[in-house]
């Protein structure tokens, strides 16, 4: 008879980690920047010039202009006259050799092949061997001196990241070829060779030149054909547009960088689009606030499709100029362009005193976070300030930002003593209680994504929610949302599927194998990576094997870091093809050897195959390089347990409480163990 405590502890080692496929939300020859340079005429730049001379002059004088360039007095705007610099703890050595530019950092020295960016700082990228190129983290803030510039800096500021960190410069995570080059060059091509980890990368253009934005065939994207304006009508304080409406596609040409993506092909073109090119992220945590705001770097595109002024049929040319970037007028000018001056741009309602910081529409309407260090980069959601949110939301506010002496209730008092206590819906709070997995959560996102006037991106992000709800209605909801007129709807929908039963997740799933979509094309194999192919009738074998080599081919262009060989190992295991699953597995870990759910998958996929003492070297071989990865750790526990050891899994158990406190799986289970270890004794 087996006993209560061996049953449990049985139960406890059955817990393995969830498993998901991995999205980025991003060479075997190597060569010299000298090798590269422009193999197409009409990408030549100059060549664009001769017809377009004012706006190629604007475009000189931009930030994609700069955006790439070969190492020259001219480019390099950090001091390297034999400057010596301590940057949290350790001394570094800038200085230059004839007309080369050197650094000598963690007692080694490299020269610098490109600057890379140029404002608010200026980052520099190292040549190593097997095509590829570093981003150095040392990096030079070009701001004026009067606010804080002309220094070195470490991106990553007092955190010291040590090599057998995923974030040290010399990792996958900080190559230029896979996470940088395909936005800050035009026509590029990663090439990338998973046999012997190398690039072998080209591009049209060394910056973001012309063929960026435009096709080669001379189109101008996304521009509105014929006459129109924004006009302030009679019964309006705000500006609408008269004119034939624009398809947005300039929105979509500008995504393409500026919006958080996996790549799904190598390369792509402004005539593309932009959902055949690429998987975008969820509006989800960690990326995002519960509400939408930004969080971490999302690159725009996600929060500016939340507004309202995305609605109305704004694109980015209508506040940015295309070609120079800046913006079309100083301050609240900007906005007045739209928004009636002596309605919005009066003490009235900003009830802050004219000329203040309060009185600048952006910082109430699009709140700044900082990235790498110095660069403040504006939330594009032009959201109205909700305070009165903060406690169901958990996000923050506009302004307790600039008021940190208060909290977020007397803001929202100061609101509601301006404008009123009645306050629009927001689902801010829905998303947020959903993504808690909390049972009243079910019914708050329910009615959230019934609701057409919430934003697609922020209906298809929801969808993705009901993965925590795993019931009939999650069932119906999902089935109706793939039928959506909305992509980023039907989207949503698939990625959610996967929690309803293969049968018919079959069936809702395999008429989108053609979808107009690449994007919703390859989730669609994704979500059916478990399907039997004998459900895959005549009529879906051509589609469906079309879309799964759009699959494979997107795994491809994310390799050359673990993610896509680990999505690739998750696909054939579910395929029940174990071989190819191992095969994967090792080689992601070969690519990525600091990537832990790698090592926690394989291992993993050893235990459902029976062989237990591969899953404990695998593991063994993770904890070597990374003794403190809290789900390493929590995954040997697991295995100490099913050898019925579990007195020595408790230290492994206590490890990944430590390093994750906020798993509360992690804390259960650890007090469970506790519990019938004593008990046992």
């Amino acid at each position: 008879m087996i006993s209560k405590q061996s049953l449990a502890i049985t139960l406890i080692a059955a817990m393995v980690l969830a498993v998901s496929f991995i999205s980025l939300s991003s060479i075997s020859t190597n060569f010299s920047h000298a090798q590269v340079i422009s193999n197409s005429a009409h990408t030549d730049n100059p060549n664009c010039a001769s017809c377009h001379v004012d706006q190629w002059a604007d475009w000189n004088r931009s930030h994609h202009a700069k955006s790439m360039q070969v190492a020259s007095d001219e480019s390099i705007l950090g001091d390297f006259n034999d400057r010596k610099v301590t940057i949290n703890g350790h001394e570094n050595h800038f200085y230059k050799k004839g007309e080369e530019f050197w650094v000598n950092t963690e007692g080694n020295k490299y020269k610098i092949a490109f600057t890379f960016g140029v404002a608010p700082l200026q980052q520099y990228l190292i040549e190593m061997e097997d095509g590829k190129f570093q981003t150095l983290p040392l990096s030079w803030d070009s701001r004026p001196k009067q606010r804080g510039g002309q220094r070195w800096f470490h991106i990553y500021g007092e955190d010291h990241i040590l090599p057998n960190d995923r974030l040290h410069w010399q990792q996958p995570l900080q190559n230029w070829n896979g996470m940088c080059a395909d936005c800050h060059s035009s026509g590029l091509k990663r090439t990338f060779d998973p046999t012997n980890n190398s690039f072998e990368t080209s591009w049209d253009e060394l910056n973001v030149g012309c063929v960026s934005c435009h096709s080669p065939d001379n189109d101008i994207m996304g521009v509105r054909e014929g006459s129109g304006g924004w006009v302030f009508t009679e019964d309006s304080h705000t500006a609408v547009w008269t004119g034939n409406t624009s398809d947005q596609s300039e929105i979509e040409v500008c995504a393409a960088c500026h919006s958080r993506r996996t790549p799904l092909t190598d390369g792509f073109t402004a005539k593309g689009k932009y959902l055949d090119a690429f998987l975008p992220s969820a509006i989800l945590t960690p990326e995002y606030f519960p509400d939408g705001q930004i969080r971490d770097e999302d690159y725009v595109w996600g929060s500016f499709l939340q507004s309202k002024m995305y609605a109305k049929g704004v694109t980015c040319s209508d506040c940015h100029d295309s070609h120079s970037l800046n913006l079309k007028a100083d301050g609240n000018a900007m906005c007045t362009t739209c928004h009636q001056a002596d309605y919005f741009d009066d003490t009235s309602h900003h009830n802050h005193q004219k000329s203040s910081a309060g009185a600048l529409c952006v910082n109430c309407h699009m709140p700044a976070r900082t990235y790498m260090g110095v660069d403040d980069r504006r939330d594009h959601s032009f959201r109205i300030p909700r305070p009165d949110l903060n406690h169901v939301s958990n996000s923050p506010d506009a302004c307790t930002s600039c008021h940190q002496d208060r909290e977020p209730k007397w803001a929202a008092a100061q609101i509601e003593g301006w404008f009123g206590s009645e306050r629009p819906a927001h689902y801010g709070p829905a998303m947020n209680i959903a993504s808690l997995a909390a049972p009243q959560g079910e019914q708050q996102l329910s009615a959230l994504l019934k609701d057409d006037t919430v934003p697609a991106i922020i209906r298809g992000s929801a969808h993705e929610l009901l993965a925590n709800y795993p019931n009939i209605n999650s069932y119906k909801t999902i089935s109706d949302a793939l039928q959506s007129t909305e992509a980023l709807v039907r989207l949503g929908a698939v990625k959610a599927s996967p929690f309803i039963p293969v049968v018919e997740r079959a069936d809702l799933l395999l008429p989108l194998l053609d979808d107009e979509f690449r994007a919703i094309r390859t989730e669609v194999v994704r979500a059916l990576a478990d399907i039997d192919k004998t459900r895959i009738t005549e009529n879906f074998k051509i589609p469906y094997a079309r879309a799964k080599e759009e699959f494979l081919t997107a795994q491809k262009q994310v390799s050359w870091r673990g993610e896509g060989s680990y999505n690739l190992g998750l696909f054939y295991g579910a395929q029940n093809d174990p071989a190819q699953a191992e095969s994967h597995y090792l080689k992601s870990i070969d690519i990525d050897p600091y990537f832990a759910a790698s090592y926690v998958n394989l291992a993993d996929h050893y235990r459902s195959i029976g062989r237990e003492k591969l899953t404990v070297k695998i593991l063994e071989r993770g904890l070597r390089l990374m003794p403190e990865d809290a789900d390493l750790n929590f995954s040997k526990a697991l295995s100490l347990i099913r050898q019925s050891r579990a007195k020595e899994a408790l230290a492994y158990l206590q490890k990944a409480v430590k390093n994750a406190p906020d798993n509360a799986r992690y804390a259960y289970v650890f007090e469970v163990a506790k519990k019938q270890v004593t008990e046992a004794n």
